[in-house]
């Protein structure tokens, strides 16, 4: 899901009529202290952030998300019209923002990023799996192997008992033939 942050309600109707129009699922915040809120209780793939805001601006809002569980893999997309400048565009991407895209935005462009940044995030998310069934089969092995050792063990000693018994006799039996040996070569 995509949230898109702006206090202009123009923008986000627009822009969210754009993104449902293209198969995009969408949530909208009109603030930065709502997209904190929301964030705390939805995970999100992209996260589209006005800069300048009332209260609290994009970067800030960016900052703060950044260290959300929730939020750990989200992508965010910085919009501008006023902060086109090289340093606002520097400060978007220390902030945690992955693009800075400036107004008037070319929706064909915004698109093809969206979509990037959903079959980056669909790629991540198949690599967790993948490495998470990994470190399973891992622990797996890992269990069979001490079972192994251990039945490996048990089994040793198993055949090392009859065998210790078997072993006694036959002490038992070369000594007294030994002796009979000996008696017979007395007589």
């Amino acid at each position: 899901m995509i949230l898109i942050v702006d206090d202009t309600p123009e923008n986000l109707i627009s822009l969210k009529k754009v993104l449902e129009k293209n198969g995009f699922p969408v949530d909208t915040a009109a603030s930065g202290k709502e997209a904190r809120m929301k964030v705390l209780k939805t995970s999100y793939v992209l996260i589209i952030l006005d800069v300048q805001m009332p209260e609290m601006d994009g970067f800030e809002v960016a900052e703060t998300i950044s260290g959300y569980s929730k939020a750990k893999d989200t992508a965010i997309i910085f919009l501008s019209a006023a902060n086109t400048d090289t340093k606002f565009i520097k400060q978007g991407y220390s902030s945690g923002g992955l693009d800075y895209i400036t107004k008037p935005v070319d929706i064909n462009i915004l698109l093809l990023k969206v979509k990037t940044f959903y079959r980056i995030y669909d790629q991540n998310r198949r690599l967790n799996d993948m490495q998470k069934t990994l470190l399973e089969e891992i622990e797996f092995r890992k269990e069979a192997e001490r079972k192994k050792d251990e039945f490996i063990s048990i089994a040793s000693h198993e055949l090392k008992t009859p065998l210790t018994s078997v072993k006694g006799y036959i002490q038992l039996l070369e000594r007294s033939v030994e002796k009979e040996d000996r008696a017979v070569m007395k007589k």
